[in-house]
């Protein structure tokens, strides 16, 4: 009971400060809206060429852009350092509350931005004729928000340990466009050279990418859909396992 009470305090304390500045919400959304209104229509022009049947197009490229959106969740200890710089996790540390619950509080205020974001973006698709299955839709927000707390909880645990957004934009920047590229977020990797499908092999967004396209068909006993939930259900355990890591340190 003390443990959800402290959660909600938290989570609270956050959403409050997320609310202060609603600007960030419409942010984050705007470059997977502008890749909806700017690259889907070309795709749309060249299906006869590219072999993917007009109609089909909404679905192959919105579960990339809501893929997309998650992993933007990396982004979210640039905030984060500047309330380590000023004390406040300091103080957060010596309290009574546990260190689950900070990082657990921290991580579900992004989701709850990630959620609106996703369904807005998810609006805009429909209004540009997407039909999806309403089951699939809702796993695929479920792997989506999963994908979120991967990522925020790395961006915490980079933060915790670095302290610096100069370090945290290295690290992210060098990292995030490679495997956001590698997951096949605009194309299926189906499409891509020999070496491109191996390399993505590695990647555990493109089988979350992969799954979501799956779920948006409603094939749901595809064998990527139980493969996208299980990679990212794996990297949730892994990266929130690294905050608190990261945290337990700090406060050593």
């Amino acid at each position: 009971m003390k443990f959800l009470k402290d959660l909600w305090y938290l989570f609270v304390r956050h959403m409050m400060k997320t609310l202060r500045m609603p600007l960030w919400l419409f942010i984050g959304l705007m470059q997977p809206v502008l890749y909806l209104l700017l690259y889907m229509p070309l795709l749309k022009n060249m299906s006869g060429g590219a072999g993917i049947p007009a109609d089909e197009i909404a679905k192959m490229f919105v579960p990339g852009m809501l893929v997309v959106m998650a992993m933007g969740q990396l982004f979210a200890g640039f905030s984060f350092i500047d309330e380590i710089r000023v004390g406040i996790i300091a103080r957060w540390l010596v309290s009574p509350a546990s260190r689950l619950s900070i990082i657990l509080s921290l991580v579900g205020s992004q989701k709850i931005t990630l959620f609106l974001q996703a369904s807005l973006l998810v609006f805009i698709a429909f209004l540009f004729g997407l039909h999806v299955p309403v089951l699939g839709l809702v796993l695929t927000m479920v792997m989506v928000l999963l994908v979120g707390v991967a990522m925020a909880s790395l961006s915490y645990a980079i933060s915790l340990a670095t302290k610096d957004e100069s370090a945290l934009a290295s690290i992210t920047n060098t990292f995030y466009l490679p495997i956001m590229l590698l997951s096949g977020i605009m194309l299926p990797i189906s499409v891509a050279p020999q070496w491109i499908k191996t390399a993505a092999l590695f990647n555990p967004f493109y089988y979350a990418v992969e799954g979501a396209r799956c779920l948006f068909d409603g094939d749901y006993g595809n064998t990527m859909v139980l493969k996208g939930f299980g990679v990212v259900i794996a990297l949730c355990v892994l990266m929130i396992w690294l905050a608190l890591r990261a945290l337990k340190k700090m406060a050593a």
